[in-house]
């Protein structure tokens, strides 16, 4: 009995996963959808980067680094700001 339910598990799982990989975005349709929602909205104004900050290219699917990344920047741009403001 045991041995049949570990096998249900794990097939259960490969299943899963199989309907996961199938119903994945390919890169080429995400960035086909990603630049019809960009040329459909309007483009913002982007804050200038710092020149001593070096560019760091982070995987799509490492997104725990991308987010600590982006969070140091915001508060390097906070640090930033407040410190040109207080300067007279």
């Amino acid at each position: 009995m045991r041995t049949f339910l570990a096998f249900v598990v794990i097939a259960g799982l490969g299943l899963l996963y199989a309907w996961q990989k199938h119903h994945e975005i390919t890169p080429v349709a995400q960035q086909e959808s990603l630049t019809h929602a960009v040329s459909s909205t309007p483009a913002k104004p982007t804050m200038p980067t710092l020149a001593s900050t070096p560019v760091r290219e982070v995987s799509e699917h490492n997104w725990m680094k991308r987010s600590l990344d982006r969070a140091r920047d915001v508060r390097d741009e906070a640090r930033t700001r407040t410190k040109e403001g207080q300067n007279p």
